[in-house]
């Protein structure tokens, strides 16, 4: 009873069983955003420009790093219109049962992925992106 009991938790998961968890900080105009991104072998989500992968960052931390509102990250090119930020851009994104669209996107110099200090490239989701609220962002194999 007791194996069936553990293939079924690594099967199907507790939510925490065969996932990575990374720590991410973020920094934008004196504002600090601390959280736990998955690392998402899914996530393939790149700058179709300079090929470098992106983080995909929830709502809830866009909100409160960038002061966009959730209204602005679901309509991003009536929010790239009214040109609220410097160095906001667009970035296309395709998703398993979605036809894709395009998100709002900035640089992050000097952003701490794991322990590596490096420049991200964070697309904001306007929703969360975890249920369980275990993680606060995606990220690929390459971050």
């Amino acid at each position: 009873a007791a194996g069936v009991w553990l293939l079924c938790r690594v099967a199907f998961g507790d939510g925490a069983v065969g996932r990575e968890f990374v720590p991410v900080t973020l920094t934008f105009q004196g504002k600090t955003a601390s959280f736990t991104a998955l690392r998402d072998t899914g996530n393939t989500l790149h700058d179709p420009i300079t090929g470098e992968p992106v983080l995909v960052v929830s709502g809830e931390v866009a909100e409160q790093l960038t002061g966009l509102t959730r209204y602005q990250l679901s309509a991003p090119l009536e929010t790239m219109a009214a040109r609220p930020l410097p160095g906001l851009r667009l970035i296309p994104y395709h998703a398993v049962g979605s036809s894709g669209g395009l998100l709002l996107a900035m640089r992050f110099p000097g952003a701490i992925v794991g322990k590596k200090e490096q420049t991200v490239l964070a697309a904001f989701a306007a929703e969360g992106l975890s249920n369980t609220g275990m993680y606060q962002a995606l990220t690929g194999g390459a971050l």
